[in-house]
C-alpha cells in the first residue's frame, strides 16, 4: 500500500479549511494519507487534531509529520472504528474514483467503489455520530462519480481539471 500525496483534491480541501476559523475547536481528519489536511488545521488555529488512517504507512507519515504539535494525534483506524470523541469539524479526502476509471495504479488509494461514491456514502452516513452540536464535515468528490446521491448536501468550492470537476461537499 502507498501513502496518498498531496494533489489538486488535497488543495482545494485545505482550502476550504484555511478559510474556517478553527481557533479552540477540536477537528478530526479520517483518511489522513500524509497528514497535510491535519498540519492546516493545526496551523489555522484549531485547538486538538485527529489524524486516523487504515494505512499503517499513512499512520506513521502522519505521525513524523505531526511530531511537532502537541495538540496533534494519529492513530489507525478504518474510518470512524476507532475514533471515540466528537468533533466540531471533520474532514474526508476519500478514494473517489470509480474502480473502472481508477485503473491507474495504486488502486486502493484511489478506487472509492464501482460508483466512486461507496466510501463517501459511508462517511456521509456515520460522521454526524462524530459531530459535536453544530459542527460541520467536508469531504471531496470527483464529476467522475455518481455524485447524485448528494443533491442534498452543499458544495463549497469546487475545481475543474482537464479531465474532471472536484468538489467539496459539506453537511451539519
Amino acid at each position: 500500500m502507498t501513502v496518498y500525496r498531496p494533489g489538486e483534491d488535497t488543495y482545494l480541501l485545505a482550502s476550504v479549511i484555511e478559510h474556517k476559523d478553527l481557533k479552540d475547536l477540536d477537528c478530526l481528519e479520517i483518511g489522513t494519507g500524509s497528514g497535510f489536511i491535519a498540519e492546516k488545521m493545526l496551523e489555522n488555529g484549531a485547538q486538538k487534531v485527529t489524524a486516523v488512517d487504515i494505512n499503517p504507512e499513512a499512520v506513521e507519515k502522519a505521525s513524523e509529520r505531526l511530531s511537532g504539535h502537541e495538540s496533534a494525534e494519529v492513530f489507525r483506524s478504518d474510518m470512524f472504528q476507532n475514533v471515540e470523541e466528537k468533533y466540531d469539524i471533520i474532514v474526508f479526502n476519500p478514494p473517489y474514483l470509480p474502480s473502472e476509471a481508477s485503473r491507474i495504479g495504486d488502486e486502493e488509494i484511489w478506487a472509492g467503489g464501482e460508483k466512486g461514491v461507496e466510501a463517501s456514502e459511508k462517511f456521509v452516513e456515520e460522521a454526524e455520530d462524530y459531530l459535536k452540536e453544530g459542527g460541520e464535515a467536508f469531504f471531496v468528490a470527483s464529476s467522475l462519480s455518481e455524485l447524485e446521491v448528494f443533491d442534498d448536501l452543499e458544495v463549497v468550492d469546487s475545481r475543474k481539471l482537464w479531465f474532471e470537476e472536484l468538489f467539496v461537499f459539506k453537511f451539519k
